[in-house]
C-alpha cells in the first residue's frame, strides 16, 4: 500500500521553478534534470537560447540527454537523427522521407532570470500567468550559489519560512524581529519586510549586534527573492531561494547571494563572502525541521508567529487542481 503524503495539498504546484544554473549549461551543452516527478531535457541552441524538452525521441524511444547534440536551433536524436526544435518540432529525419506529423515533443516555457534557468509547471497545462522580475543590477557582485539536493521537503513549506517571524529567533538567532511593512498580496506576488538583529559574538564581537530589515518578494512557491539593507555596516545584500520539486516527496534548493558592491574592492570581496557563508549555513539550519515535521491544517498560531494564515491563503492559487489547506 503506497505511503500517505504529508500535505494535504498537491506536490506540484504551479509556477516557474529553477532546473539549473545558467553557467551549467553552456552554448551547444545538453543536460538532463528531474523535476516534476520526470526528466527534462535542456539544451542551449546556438543563438544562446535555453531550450526545455521531454526527454524520449517519439521515433523510437531514444532519451535526447544521452548523446543528443546540438544543431543549430535544435537538438539532435542520438539513436536516428531526427532533430527538434525548442518548441518540440521535428524539423529534420535521419532519413529520406516526409516528416511524420505526429513526430513532436513537449516543450517547456524557459526563462533565464538573474542567472537561472526556469520552467513554468502547470498541473493542467496553462501557460504563464506571471513572470519573475530581474533583481540582478549594474553595481552588483557577482551571484553565488549553493545547489542542495534531495530534501524531503515541499516548496509551500520552503517558502513560508519567509513569513514565520517567531522562527528567526529560535532557529537562527535573531532578536527584537519586528514588521516594518505588512504582508501584501499582489497576484503572484507576496511581499513583506521585518527588521531584526543578531548577536556578533560567533565572530569575536563580543556584546554587539547587527541590525537589518529584510525586504522578501515571494513569487509563486519556487521563487523567493529578499533584500537586506544591514544598516549596521551599512550594506546592501540579496538573497534567492528556489525550490523545485523534484517529485512527491523530495525538492532540490538552490540559493543564491549578491551585495551591492563597495567603494573598496577588497572589503566587497571579503564581506560578500561572509554574506554567502552565513546565508548557507542559515538555509541548512532549517533542513532537520522541514524534512521531519508534519504539515498541519489547523495549527495553533500565536500573536508573534507572523501572518502564516495570509501566507496560506495566497498559496491556494497555486494549486489549480485543490485548495491548499488553510
Amino acid at each position: 500500500m503506497p505511503a500517505m503524503s504529508r500535505y494535504p495539498f498537491p506536490s506540484q504546484p504551479a509556477g516557474w521553478f529553477g532546473l539549473a544554473l545558467s553557467d551549467e549549461l553552456p552554448a551547444g551543452e545538453v543536460i538532463t534534470r528531474e523535476a516534476f516527478g520526470q526528466e527534462i531535457v535542456l539544451f542551449r541552441d546556438e543563438a544562446g537560447n535555453a531550450r526545455a524538452l521531454d526527454p524520449f525521441c517519439p521515433h523510437l524511444g531514444a532519451h535526447l540527454g544521452h548523446g543528443g547534440t546540438v544543431v543549430g536551433d535544435s537538438i539532435k536524436c542520438p539513436f536516428h537523427g531526427f532533430q527538434f526544435n525548442g518548441q518540440g518540432k521535428c524539423v529534420a529525419i535521419g532519413t529520406s522521407g516526409k516528416i511524420p506529423p505526429r513526430a513532436e515533443l513537449r516543450s517547456w516555457e524557459v526563462r533565464e532570470v538573474d542567472g537561472i534557468v526556469i520552467v513554468w509547471h502547470h498541473p493542467t497545462g496553462e501557460p504563464p500567468s506571471f513572470e519573475i522580475p530581474s533583481y540582478h543590477q549594474e553595481g552588483w557582485t557577482d551571484l553565488m550559489w549553493h545547489t542542495w539536493g534531495r530534501l524531503k521537503a515541499h516548496p509551500q513549506e520552503t517558502s513560508e519560512n519567509s513569513v514565520d517571524l517567531a522562527h528567526f529567533k529560535h532557529v537562527h538567532g535573531y532578536e527584537d524581529v519586528a514588521i516594518v511593512k505588512p504582508i501584501e498580496i499582489d497576484d503572484a506576488t507576496l511581499r513583506i519586510s521585518y527588521s531584526m538583529k543578531r548577536d556578533l559574538s560567533s565572530l569575536g564581537m563580543v556584546g554587539q549586534f547587527v541590525e537589518s530589515v529584510f525586504n522578501v518578494r515571494v513569487h509563486g512557491l519556487g521563487y523567493s527573492v529578499v533584500e537586506v539593507d544591514v544598516a549596521t555596516f551599512n550594506t546592501e545584500t540579496r538573497t534567492y531561494v528556489i525550490c523545485t520539486p523534484l517529485n512527491d516527496d523530495e525538492v532540490i534548493l538552490r540559493g543564491g547571494a549578491t551585495m551591492k558592491k563597495m567603494a573598496n574592492e577588497q572589503m566587497t570581496e571579503q564581506i560578500s563572502k561572509l554574506v554567502f557563508d552565513g546565508f548557507v549555513a542559515d538555509v541548512e539550519q532549517d533542513f532537520a525541521i522541514w524534512e521531519n515535521k508534519a504539515y498541519l491544517t489547523r495549527p495553533v498560531l500565536s500573536e508573534g508567529d507572523g501572518p502564516i494564515g495570509a501566507y496560506r491563503k495566497y498559496c491556494r492559487q497555486f494549486y489549480p487542481q485543490q485548495d491548499a489547506a488553510e
